[in-house]
C-alpha cells in the first residue's frame, strides 16, 4: 500500500487545482457515494491497483496483505489519497456519509474480472 502526497497544489483567486497523481495509467475512473454504517471492499486484485482519493467524510479503513501477511488501518479523511496494491484485501467502513474517486489500472472485465472476496480473519 502506497500514501500519496498531491503533486502539485495551486491556489489562485480562481480557486484550488490539486494534481492527485502523474503516476501510472487508469483504465477505469469511479465516483463513490456510501452512507454512514456501511462496510464496502473485503476483496483483492490479481494485478489490479486501485488509487482512491477521499472527497468527504471519514472512512475506516483496513489493509491486509495476502503475501506478506502485513496489516494496516487508518483513518481516511477529505485530501487524503493512496493506492492499494495487488494482493491487498481493503476493507472500508464507513463513518460519516462519504464521497471518493476511485481509479484502477485495469477496466474491470464483466468474464473475468480481477476482484476476489476475502473471507477470511483479516477481511
Amino acid at each position: 500500500m502506497q500514501f500519496l502526497n498531491m503533486y502539485v497544489i495551486h491556489q489562485d483567486p480562481r480557486g484550488v487545482f490539486r494534481g492527485i497523481t502523474n503516476k501510472y495509467t487508469w483504465g477505469e475512473v469511479n465516483y463513490v457515494e456510501t452512507i454512514k454504517g456501511v462496510t464496502r471492499g473485503s476483496h483483492y486484485h490479481k494485478f489490479t491497483k486501485e488509487l482512491f482519493y477521499i472527497l468527504e467524510g471519514e472512512i475506516e479503513i483496513s489493509v491486509f496483505n495476502l503475501v506478506t501477511a502485513e496489516q494496516q488501518a487508518f483513518t481516511a479523511k477529505p485530501n487524503m489519497s493512496f493506492i492499494i496494491d495487488p494482493y491487498e484485501v481493503h476493507t472500508f467502513r464507513v463513518i460519516k456519509d462519504s464521497k471518493w474517486l476511485n481509479m484502477l489500472s485495469h477496466k474491470l472485465d464483466d468474464e473475468t474480472p480481477d476482484i476476489f472476496k476475502h473471507t477470511g480473519p483479516n477481511s
